[in-house]
């Protein structure tokens, strides 16, 4: 879920050090304040720009695929996704509130109400083929925006890759964290997922960035565990690396439980953060995969 060996600028949406990273002042200043009004946010949600991460990205004729991060962090994970198959995939990293650009508002812990504000911001963008990516949390946010874009009427996503996660409706081998103490809260995911750089643990400033975003995510998790089956006319790819001790391929193919269209999973070298090491190996499956399902959606979008 957590993706700290992906680098700070992974988070903040630039390159940055521990020694550049804005000290007590300027972090008070960053930390998400509530809005006066709950509908400031809603409201400019309509500009729809503030939730995707494409600098530099060239106009695409491909695929839209849409990236949805794990917890915690933001767009900037798929950066280096933006221009890799241009012709193929015309990658979307989608940005949630509460991190990276869009750290100064407050992360929304609840997967219904994110949902429900990403609905009104996908929907323009259906009028191609678009297909969804989510890793570890990002893959729960993706089946459930998926759910939602089809029970308002919107055409279907192409295809649904869910990596490193299970869906709700299966428990995972480790109980939840949301409850904890800051400080245990830390220190369990650092047991659970690794990867969180002494330095960072040690500079109470740049925690206090990151946790608002990350507890969030987790307990919107933890909110939907017992969720009931799905059932979507989408086809359905599960990811996963071939050493991931939290998420197995058995917990996985639970999500073949989650469509009526067709499931199949692939496992890459590695671990719950596969993505990285195996960026070019992933985005070629996914181009090939979306190779048919494009012909397939284009066909079923003609009119009888």
């Amino acid at each position: 879920m957590i993706v700290y060996e992906f680098g700070l600028e992974k988070h903040f949406d630039r390159r940055m050090s521990v020694s550049d990273t804005p000290k007590s002042a300027s972090i008070a200043q960053a930390r998400p304040q509530a809005p006066a009004r709950r509908t400031a946010h809603e409201k400019s949600d309509a500009t729809h720009s503030r939730w995707f991460l494409r600098p530099g990205a060239r106009p695409g004729t491909g695929v839209r695929l849409f990236c949805f991060p794990c917890a915690g962090y933001g767009a900037a994970m798929y950066r280096q996704w933006i221009n890799a198959h241009l012709g193929e995939l015309d990658i979307y990293p989608v940005q949630t509130p509460g991190r990276g650009t869009r750290l100064s508002e407050p992360a929304v812990a609840s997967l219904p109400d994110l949902v429900a504000r990403l609905v009104p911001v996908i929907a323009p963008l259906t009028d191609r083929p678009y297909a969804f990516f989510g890793h570890s949390f990002g893959a729960v946010l993706a089946a459930f925006t998926c759910a939602a874009l089809i029970r308002s009427g919107h055409p279907a996503p192409a295809h649904l890759f869910l990596s490193a996660r299970q869906p709700p409706n299966r428990r995972g081998p480790v109980p939840p964290l949301s409850h904890l103490s800051d400080a245990d809260f830390i220190t369990e995911i650092n047991n659970r997922y690794g990867g969180i750089p002494a330095q960072i643990l040690d500079e109470p400033d740049i925690l206090a960035l990151l946790l608002p975003a990350l507890r969030a995510d987790i307990r919107a998790l933890e909110d939907l565990e017992g969720h009931q089956i799905l059932s979507l006319p989408v086809p359905i790819t599960a990811y996963g690396g071939q050493s991931d001790a939290i998420v197995s391929p058995e917990l996985m193919d639970s999500w073949q439980h989650w469509t009526s269209a067709g499931y199949r999973r692939r496992l890459f070298e590695g671990g719950h953060f596969f993505i990285e090491s195996q960026r070019d190996a992933l985005l070629k499956d996914m181009s090939e995969t979306l190779a048919q399902s494009k012909t397939d959606y284009l066909r079923w979008r003609q009119p009888a």
